[in-house]
């Protein structure tokens, strides 16, 4: 009787512990499945391929970016950045995504290109030393900048850069 015992509670310790050591594994990879879940779209990721998000405001909500939401929420969806103004705009994203994506081609058709080829900032020429140029659509226009600092100079003067551009558009 007293083996008995013993051997139950041996049995209860082990499987215990075997529950306990798989606690861990279970919840991590139900965490992975619900981030896999949330963001069917990959995550915005640095590359040379990805066209600029060519719109002002949330593809979802039509909200500004900004203010009470704080910062969008980027992905990239088939070589195009995407911006949300919230994550939860992603569920709304990915229920409709065929006409949302259509929805960013037809303003990307509206963008007009950046053709110069120097920063419009600092004037230095893209690539080499600066890597490659940051590019985004700001009202419509395409801007590239040969480095992040710049993107920090055209956010104290965005309007003031864009009358540049239109200015040396209109010498071409």
């Amino acid at each position: 009787m007293k083996k008995h015992r013993m051997l139950f509670t041996l049995t209860k310790t082990l499987a215990l512990a075997a529950a306990i050591a798989f606690l861990p594994l279970s919840g991590a990879q139900a965490d992975d499945k619900q981030a896999e879940k949330d963001t069917k779209a990959k995550p915005a990721k640095t590359a040379k391929a990805v066209k600029p998000y060519p719109l002002d405001v949330c593809l979802v909500s039509d909200e500004a970016f900004g203010g009470d939401m704080g910062e969008p929420h980027v992905l990239i969806e088939d070589g195009q950045e995407i911006k949300l103004c919230c994550k939860s705009c992603l569920k709304d994203f990915n229920k409709d995504k065929k006409a949302l994506m259509s929805k960013v081609a037809d303003a990307n058709k509206k963008v007009k290109p950046y053709t110069a080829k120097t920063c419009v900032v600092s004037d230095h020429e893209f690539g080499g030393d600066m890597g490659e140029p940051v590019v985004f659509v700001y009202k419509g226009q395409e801007l590239k900048l040969c480095c992040k600092d710049c993107l920090a100079d055209f956010n104290k003067d965005k309007d003031g850069v864009l009358k540049k551009v239109a200015a040396a558009t209109e010498k071409k």
